[in-house]
């Protein structure tokens, strides 16, 4: 089912943040969500927990999206970077 048509999607999402991207973790997480295709826009983002690696770090994080039109939850995890990503769909009320 595509998700536009619905008004918030909450998403929890395991992803690689490059070890020496700009900023701190938060905004390299950030980046890594901005350059899915599924997603039109992050509008908030709470980092849940993380784990340095030799190259990356891996981290937890619940954020709040908007995707672009025609996207299906699937598509999160198609994106350069994600590890896996949960989407939960609330309805416009």
């Amino acid at each position: 089912m595509p998700l536009h048509e619905l008004a918030a999607t909450s998403v929890a999402v395991r992803l690689w943040v490059p070890r020496g991207a700009a900023g701190d973790l938060a905004g390299g997480a950030r980046s890594v969500l901005e350059g899915v295709a599924a997603i039109e826009r992050v509008e908030s983002l709470d980092v849940r927990g993380f784990r340095p690696t030799a190259t990356d770090i891996r981290v937890d994080l619940r954020a709040e999206v908007v995707l672009v039109a025609d996207a299906e939850a699937a598509d999160l995890e198609a994106g350069f970077g994600v590890i896996e990503a949960e989407a939960t769909v609330e309805a416009e009320a």
